[in-house]
């Protein structure tokens, strides 16, 4: 593999395993504001870690997820094309939540408990927030795509079922702030890449062993 696809296919699997880590680490996935002060009040190093840990999982996503839909293009350009826009663009969007998360710290700083939760419940119902949170769900249809699209490349169904699976149930997982689920679901995606990946390296290898053959060398040619 060149430096360029090992740095992606390294990032794809990089980010489900930093997310489980982020996720197990924060206090609470919880919306609501009152307990996200008393996160930040009770295990702040712990809250502010699992943030800076999820937005760095996300961007690992975002430069995977390019990786993927470039090396599935050449054998599903529609899949690859429509997957990988809709999976970054919803990934853009987790991150940009994640941004407004990570100055929670600082919003209630200094704050009494009823202040800080009145003033993270203004931003969480800030309309520009509450219009983009139902579109993050575009990440997860992107990356169900992709995974269709990897199995006409001979990823086998399996294991773009584990993808797809892992990519809706952490989506559903943060939107109920269930931490159990989104940690399964998160494993599962993992797994799930893993087969992906270890199936396209293979065959990136095994058509360079071909095409680099004595008897499909030009040299060798009749």
């Amino acid at each position: 593999m060149s430096r360029t696809s090992l740095a992606g296919a390294a990032a794809l699997l990089a980010a489900p395993a930093l997310a489980i880590v982020g996720t197990l680490v924060q206090p609470t996935l919880s919306d609501d504001a009152s307990k996200q002060v008393a996160a930040l009040t009770d295990h702040r190093a712990a809250t502010i870690t699992g943030i800076a840990l999820q937005a760095i999982a996300i961007t690992l996503l975002i430069g995977g997820v390019i990786w993927l839909a470039l090396t599935l293009a050449p054998r599903a350009e529609r899949w690859a094309t429509v997957g990988g826009i809709l999976a970054v663009l919803g990934s853009l969007i987790v991150l940009f939540e994640n941004g407004i998360a990570a100055a929670a710290p600082s919003v209630v700083r200094g704050l009494d408990p009823t202040a800080a939760t009145a003033a993270l419940d203004r931003i969480q119902s800030s309309t520009a927030v509450s219009a983009l949170e139902p579109l993050s769900l575009l990440g997860d249809i992107g990356l169900a795509l992709l995974a269709i699209g990897a199995v006409k490349v001979g990823v086998s169904r399996i294991a773009a079922a584990a993808i797809i699976v892992g990519a809706f149930g952490e989506g559903i997982g943060f939107g109920s702030g269930t931490k159990p689920l989104v940690v399964v679901a998160f494993a599962i995606l993992l797994i799930g890449l893993v087969q992906l990946v270890r199936t396209l390296v293979e065959a990136r290898s095994t058509a360079w062993e071909f095409a680099g053959s004595p008897a499909t060398s030009p040299a060798h040619a009749p």
